[in-house]
């Protein structure tokens, strides 16, 4: 069994929450390049006034990408603004924290990707919660790594960060 608590952090909930939800976002991003083909199609072939609701859908299309971040962040802030205690036993994952205490079983989880400082339990594709390991020990780490890849939950090797990296 393994247990700590995480401190809130937005950035590093942010980053989780990009990873996961990565091939979403990259449709807001995806989007504008689709939008602008007609946009040069009628400037370069017809009236440059037609591109003009292209361009503006396209520029609506950017603007939209990070504020469906920051509003995932703002929904997922209630539950991860606040220390949060981690069990890892035979049980499951176990989440405590002032205002919820619960337990996601082995069998729920379909893996767990590794990103720098966290790890992504999933349970499903478009389902995740975050679990913050940048307080464990490399010893307490290696365990839990140990035991994940045991579940055969591990999806990845994971990354460590190097001494080059700088927390701001």
């Amino acid at each position: 069994m393994i247990s700590f608590e995480t401190q809130p952090d937005r950035r590093r909930l942010t980053a989780a929450l990009r990873r996961a939800y990565r091939h979403t976002l990259l449709l807001y991003w995806l989007c504008p390049v689709a939008l602008l083909l007609p946009a040069l199609v009628d400037v370069l072939l017809g009236d440059p006034l037609e591109g003009v609701p292209w361009v503006a859908a396209a520029v609506t299309a950017v603007v939209l990408s990070p504020l469906v971040l920051r509003a995932l962040v703002r929904a997922s802030w209630k539950m991860h603004g606040i220390p949060i205690t981690w069990t890892i036993s035979d049980e499951g994952v176990r989440g405590a924290n002032a205002l919820s205490d619960g337990v996601v079983r082995w069998a729920a989880l379909t893996g767990v990707e590794p990103i720098p400082g966290q790890l992504l339990f999933r349970l499903s594709r478009y389902q995740v919660f975050p679990v913050p390991i940048d307080g464990l020990s490399v010893e307490q780490r290696a365990e839990l790594y140990s035991y994940l890849r045991g579940r055969g939950l591990l999806t990845a090797d994971p990354v460590e960060p190097g001494p080059q990296a700088v927390r701001r």
